[in-house]
């Protein structure tokens, strides 16, 4: 699926959270907003919004399921990009110059073809 932005969106972290699947995270509190995505903390101690699908409760503790970065992309307005995954409300997208991170579909228009 491809994708035009809508509006300007920028990265607002440097270094996101980020773990691999197995990894033990922590779950910290649900996003009023956006049902379904969790402030978490990775094993270095990095923190950021989680969908749930990527962790599981395993023992009283929070697994991994699959890996995860939390870099958002920064794109223009009018910027076109290919979506790569979809997850409650928002997508991962690539842009042209092969850069990958999270942006709100509120923010983003569906392209045909």
């Amino acid at each position: 699926m491809r994708y035009r932005a809508l509006t300007d969106h920028s990265c607002t972290r440097d270094d996101p959270i980020r773990f691999e699947r197995g990894e033990s995270i922590i779950v910290e509190r649900q996003d009023e907003d956006f049902p379904g995505w969790w402030w978490c903390t990775d094993k270095r101690g990095k923190s950021g919004w989680v969908h749930e699908s990527f962790f599981e409760e395993d023992d009283y503790r929070f697994v991994a399921r699959e890996d995860y970065d939390g870099r958002e992309l920064t794109v223009r307005a009018g910027e076109v990009v290919h979506g790569l995954d979809v997850r409650g409300g928002r997508a991962l997208c690539q842009n042209a110059a092969g850069e990958i991170g999270w942006l709100p579909l509120t923010s983003l228009e569906p392209l045909e073809g």
